[in-house]
């Protein structure tokens, strides 16, 4: 692999999330194969994104785009970032 762009994920999360913490480990095993940058963001601090998101967490962007909501599993996930992988290639 060159040195490609890093896909961008955020995971909106809040603490004590299970979830989320699960999400975000399937993110780190993924991370060996891809690359990524992860951004945790915990809605209990914005108001607006708690009333988005606050039963859904883990949501999950990628490069600003909302992918998965409530759900990701490491398959989805490499899925989705080897179609954007061909897409950009």
């Amino acid at each position: 692999m060159g040195m490609e762009t890093p896909f961008r994920i955020t995971i909106y999360t809040r603490e004590g999330c299970e979830r989320c913490d699960k999400a975000k480990e399937k993110v780190e095993r993924v991370a060996r194969d891809y690359p990524i940058e992860l951004e945790m963001v915990d809605i209990a601090d914005n108001p607006a994104l708690e009333e988005t998101y606050g039963q859904l967490i883990p949501v999950v962007h990628i490069n600003g785009e909302k992918v998965f909501v409530s759900k990701v599993t490491e398959l989805w996930l490499r899925r989705e970032l080897a179609l954007r992988s061909t897409k950009h290639a």
